[in-house]
């Protein structure tokens, strides 16, 4: 199946303009048809023929006609294109908040184009705003929020926008790779000079009234071209930097720069590339006797291989490979289930273990009615990232066994349409689900039924893989989250005492070299005097 390319933002911005564009294109036609026939035939060739006047009336024609479209140009105004990114899967309140506070920074900006570029240092006041808000949004109250960053995090984004900026320009303005800055500075050098001819040949133009006239004219019209599309303009530029600066900021205070030098190597031309570096590790969590055993036995086989995690398992807990055609490599880990009687304050296992953990596969019985114990240890893994709201919170599937045993418990003949089926069955199967789904305040979507019998595979096997498949965005979203994460005191600490070798040469090194250049200074003065 191939897959529509995305257009970039300069083509989406002419295709959402081509209107006005094109207007505009058919107003530089009408201004250089006179020119053009001029040139073609010879302005002298013309005079001589007596044709002058068919062409400066014609001139004044398609000048008048320019007029009106200009007119027409200035009063359909077109609103400026958004090009907003869309939150991640999964995404964090704090993402969440900043990017309604782009929204609205954006449509201040369509509700008052005209006004953008009055104020004063009109551009960093716009940059300065967009990363103010999402400085705010993820440090409310912080009176340094906007500084919550490393100068390494900020050298690696300025490097990933000017690395993107290049793609851009060379993709869609071939000619700069031509381009040298020497031409340009020597076309501002020129500048001042061109303009003081320009001055001459406007003021000799009025020795012929009809050819000043039409000159004024055309001036006039691209004057109020420049002029009338300038506000809509402006204020597109405006909503771009608004956009393109907030979606860098976003990834800057998330923590979307925070790479560690093993993940960059010095050799590397360019950053690597976001993306899980290793398989998701997905926890197997729930009750006790609610099924987990029966179901890591399913989906292993006899094919079970312990592996090692980036992050050690939790003491008690499993970790073990996993592949599947539908859901890729994954790591399951399984631990001691719940245990309702563990003494307030102490962290169970499987907590310890979800804190370390992309997905959670949280397995109850489809026929068990009280469901009091789920929901205070669910309300325990959502207390996990509750905490810090720059957070994600950790994606889980319910999986909800036993669902031979619902009522008819006797009858077990599928296959089962769980979707539009009327047999008794599948309409207690519907029932069991959706009652699950609302007390543990899990969408539908996210929950399976399944049924392990002795001696016959996982009734449903296709529904787990495809409630996990539609949660993968968002765990490899939460395992970037954990690679990116700050580092602990013991890291810090150790970085610290590392880094004080190096401060303490290129000091040396800063103060030797003062000290040469003071002495050599000396040394000339005294040689002077002498």
């Amino acid at each position: 199946m191939t897959t529509k390319p995305t257009p970039s933002l300069w083509s989406a911005l002419r295709h959402h303009h081509r209107r006005q564009l094109a207007l505009l294109g058919l107003i530089a036609l009408l201004i250089l048809i006179p020119w053009i026939i001029g040139m073609g035939a010879g302005v002298w060739l013309i005079v001589q023929q007596g044709w002058a006047w068919y062409w400066w009336s014609g001139s004044l024609l398609l000048l008048a006609l320019a007029l009106l479209l200009l007119r027409h140009l200035s009063r359909s105004t077109a609103s400026p294109m958004r090009h907003e990114a869309l939150a991640s899967p999964g995404a964090s309140e704090a993402e969440q908040e900043a990017r309604q506070r782009l929204r609205a920074r954006v449509e201040d900006i369509e509700a008052r184009p005209a006004e953008v570029w009055r104020q004063p240092n009109a551009a960093s006041t716009l940059l300065l705003g967009a990363l103010q808000d999402v400085a705010e949004a993820y440090s409310p109250g912080d009176a340094v929020a906007l500084w919550r960053f490393t100068l390494p995090e900020l050298l690696l984004m300025l490097e990933d926008v000017s690395r993107r900026l290049r793609q851009t320009l060379v993709a869609e303005v071939p000619l700069l790779r031509h381009l040298e800055l020497s031409w340009v500075m020597l076309g501002l050098g020129l500048s001042g000079t061109l303009g003081k001819w320009m001055g001459v040949v406007r003021l000799l133009k009025w020795v012929n009234p009809t050819a000043a006239m039409t000159t004024e004219l055309r001036g006039r019209v691209i004057d109020q071209a420049l002029d009338g599309l300038s506000v809509h303009a402006k204020a597109q530029i405006a909503v771009v930097l608004v956009e393109q600066v907030g979606e860098s900021a976003i990834r800057l205070y998330a923590g979307g720069y925070r790479r560690r030098i093993e993940e960059l190597p010095a050799t590397a031309p360019i950053p690597e590339a976001d993306g899980p570096s290793a398989p998701l590790t997905v926890l197997i969590a729930g009750r006790r006797n609610a099924g987990k055993s029966a179901l890591l036995n399913a989906l292993l086989g006899d094919a079970r291989e312990p592996v090692g995690l980036l992050t050690a398992a939790t003491d008690g807990c499993r970790a073990y490979a996993f592949q599947a055609e539908q859901t890729g490599d994954l790591v399951l880990v399984d631990c001691p289930g719940v245990d309702p009687s563990a003494e307030a304050g102490r962290r169970q296992p499987w907590l310890a273990q979800a804190a370390k953990s992309d997905l959670v596969l949280w397995v109850t019985a489809a026929n068990q009615a009280d469901r009091a114990a789920d929901q205070a240890a669910l309300a325990a893994l959502d207390a996990l990232t509750q905490q810090d709201r720059t957070q994600r919170r950790i994606p889980r599937v319910l999986v909800l066994t036993h669902a031979d045993q619902l009522d008819p418990p006797r009858e077990w003949q599928p296959p089962y349409d769980l979707a539009t089926g009327q047999r008794l069955k599948e309409r207690q199967m519907r029932q069991a689900r959706d009652a699950a789904c609302q007390q543990l305040a899990c969408p539908a979507h996210q929950a399976t039924l399944i049924a392990i019998r002795p001696g016959e595979p996982i009734w449903n096997r296709d529904g787990l893989y495809q409630a996990i498949r539609e949660l993968l965005p968002e765990a490899q979203q939460k395992q970037l989250e954990r690679g990116m994460a700050k580092d602990g005191w013991f890291k810090r600490a150790a970085d610290t005492v590392t880094s004080v070798p190096a401060v303490v040469d290129k000091t040396r090194g800063l103060v030797k070299k003062t000290l040469a250049g003071s002495a050599s200074a000396m040394l000339k003065r005294w040689t002077s005097r002498d």
